[in-house]
């Protein structure tokens, strides 16, 4: 047996992110948000190291002058905390018009 395997042989090629929305409780439903999602990305990793990733940080280097900003939907869409830039409406449809690009062009399933 081969004890000392390449990298493509011990590790998938493949990166998955899971995240949740809504109420995972069940308990005490948000009647204006009566839903629970649990969504996962695939990416090949290939893709991700050579597609996804340059698209994301020169995206956040565009807008934030660093790549340690993390996009989340509730902060984006309420105008929060870094993303306070975004109460002019033609800022903000400039921003989600572009991160909207980047997504539409992500290998991902």
């Amino acid at each position: 047996m081969n004890v000392e395997a390449t990298a493509g042989e011990r590790f998938s090629d493949y990166i998955v992110y899971v995240d949740e929305s809504g109420d995972h409780g069940l308990k005490n439903i948000d009647g204006n948000y009566p839903v629970f999602v649990l969504a996962f990305c695939i990416f090949k990793k290939q893709d991700y190291i050579n597609s996804v990733v340059p698209m994301l940080q020169r995206f956040k280097f565009d807008h934030f002058g660093h790549d340690q900003t993390i996009l989340h939907e509730t902060d984006i869409r309420k105008d929060r905390g870094a993303f306070s830039f975004l109460k002019s409406k033609a800022m903000k449809m400039e921003f989600l018009d572009q991160l909207t690009d980047i997504i539409q062009q992500t290998p991902t399933t």
